[in-house]
């Protein structure tokens, strides 16, 4: 079943591809500060920042607890 188009034609493969890495950049950037609310593809993207800098290695670590807490491993 082909995909509906949103403009005159299709989507091309990369052009999906490219859509999916810009939702998922831009719901990484705006999960900092709200890891309780946030997906947990964009806690993981947060955690794989660890050790780049001083406010990453922050954010990394306020992902893996609210990681922890919405799976049960962290109280």
């Amino acid at each position: 079943m082909a995909r509906k188009p949103i403009h005159d034609q299709p989507m091309s493969a990369a052009e999906r591809k490219q859509a999916q890495y810009q939702r998922d950049k831009r719901a990484t950037i705006d999960a900092i500060g709200a890891e309780a609310d946030a997906p947990d593809r964009a806690l993981l993207a947060l955690m794989r920042g660890a050790g780049q800098s001083a406010h990453q290695d922050h954010a990394a670590r306020r992902a893996w607890e609210a990681f922890g807490r919405r799976h049960g491993w962290i109280v």
